[in-house]
């Protein structure tokens, strides 16, 4: 190991966390363009589950209460399903709509349109 070589100080660290902690400013890579993060997708699994799982346990909560065994609890699992994917497919368009202001070129996986 090389005695004279140090490792980067805190500075450049204190640096990048300061600019990633600034509200209003987006996720970038080191080319500046933007890409959806982690966090992105994870949401759209939550919203996904979540709604799921309320659907679930309001209808077994008003099959208990109503004695209507398995009726509200499949009707609930239904109508939770629909409210996780549409609340998935509204997060997935805010983040197109993210993607789309940060210039058509720099969105992942897309390429040049081909005409």
């Amino acid at each position: 190991m090389a005695g004279k070589e140090r490792p980067p100080g805190f500075d450049e660290f204190d640096a990048r966390l300061s600019r990633l902690r600034r509200p209003g400013e987006r996720a970038r890579v080191e080319d500046g363009s933007e890409r959806p993060r982690w966090g992105d997708g994870l949401q759209v699994g939550i919203e996904l589950v979540a709604g799921l799982a309320g659907g679930l346990l309001l209808g077994w909560a008003l099959d208990s209460w109503l004695g209507t065994a398995p009726l509200l609890l499949v009707s609930g699992f239904v109508m939770g399903a629909a409210a996780g994917m549409l609340n998935a497919w509204r997060w997935m368009r805010r983040l197109e709509a993210r993607l789309r202001e940060s210039g058509p070129a720099e969105a992942p996986g897309r390429g040049k349109e081909r005409g």
